[in-house]
């Protein structure tokens, strides 16, 4: 699965989030990662690296591939800047039905 997404210089974030050196936090990452990936699943996150910061402008694009270890449900998605392909955060974790979360 792939998601791509432009963060506009004038996000509201930006406001807060370091006025002089605008970053998209990691929670405004993983919020739309989360949103992309779970339409209608839930998502749990098991660990989630930010190696690398995206600032106002940024073209992001998502990816998800099958997980290296147990459960086989497990997924790794990355996310990388357009162009370059700098990876700027890089999540484990699974996707299932939200009757799973939510015990029905």
């Amino acid at each position: 699965m792939v998601a791509e997404q432009t963060i506009a210089p004038d996000h509201p974030v930006f406001a807060g989030h370091f006025p002089a050196h605008p970053v998209v936090p990691g929670a405004l990452l993983l919020d739309w990662a989360c949103h992309s990936l779970g339409a209608g699943q839930s998502v749990a996150l098991r660990e989630a690296r930010f190696p690398r910061s995206c600032g106002p402008g940024s073209r992001l694009v998502l990816r998800a591939e099958p997980g290296k270890e147990p459960p086989s449900s497990a997924r790794r998605f990355a996310i990388t800047t357009e162009g370059a392909g700098t990876e700027v955060a890089v999540v484990t974790g699974t996707l299932g039905p939200l009757s799973a979360v939510a015990g029905t």
